[in-house]
């Protein structure tokens, strides 16, 4: 059935500034950019049947893998933009897989980037998902709360990233920003 992510999307206020800060920030690669994008059939998929949505979207690239996520600034219809599915509850935030964390925040503290702590290491019980992994979250231009993560060097049986499944946890309160990190809840309050 399923057999791959394909995209994740964030609404953004402004494409330019949320351009300037994935790929002149954080390194990441404008794949493409279209402006006044869409029409009624956008609408009709977005749940909104005979509206002409229109959006700008950059889609940005991630890794060698060519994962995509896209960055759409909603032109209309004017309101809080949303897919009528998402009723109120969005992304917690988007994790991005570094190999050098330290040299990675370092860098983007030299571009004005503020993190919400320092790094941490996840201190779950041995073998157990992210077991001493290593991670900080910081913020976009939007507030969209983003994450650096470092595995550790090896991985025991099938506890790889790449190869486990992702545990479920039931989705926080909308009145905070949480992220879980294996078993242990890391709640960032706006």
């Amino acid at each position: 059935m399923i057999t791959d992510l394909h995209h994740t999307t964030l609404f953004v206020s402004d494409i330019d500034r949320s351009i300037d800060f994935y790929r002149d920030v954080l390194g990441l690669e404008l794949v493409s950019r279209s402006d006044a994008w869409g029409g009624t059939y956008l609408g009709k998929v977005c749940g909104m049947p005979d509206t002409d949505m229109r959006l700008n979207i950059a889609l940005i690239g991630v890794g060698p893998k060519g994962k995509i996520f896209e960055l759409i600034e909603v032109l209309q219809p004017l309101g809080e933009p949303t897919d009528v599915s998402s009723r109120g509850r969005g992304i917690a935030r988007i994790g991005f897989e570094v190999d050098d964390i330290d040299s990675a925040v370092a860098k983007l503290k030299e571009r004005g980037v503020t993190f919400l702590s320092d790094v941490i290491t996840v201190a779950v019980e041995e073998g157990q998902h992210y077991s001493d992994g290593k991670a900080v979250k910081f913020l976009d231009p939007d507030g969209i709360v983003l994450e650096l993560a470092a595995t550790p060097g090896s991985w025991p049986g099938d506890l790889r990233p790449a190869a486990s499944a992702r545990r479920l946890l039931p989705p926080p309160p909308p009145s905070t920003l949480a992220g879980a990190l294996g078993g242990v809840f890391v709640r960032c309050v706006r």
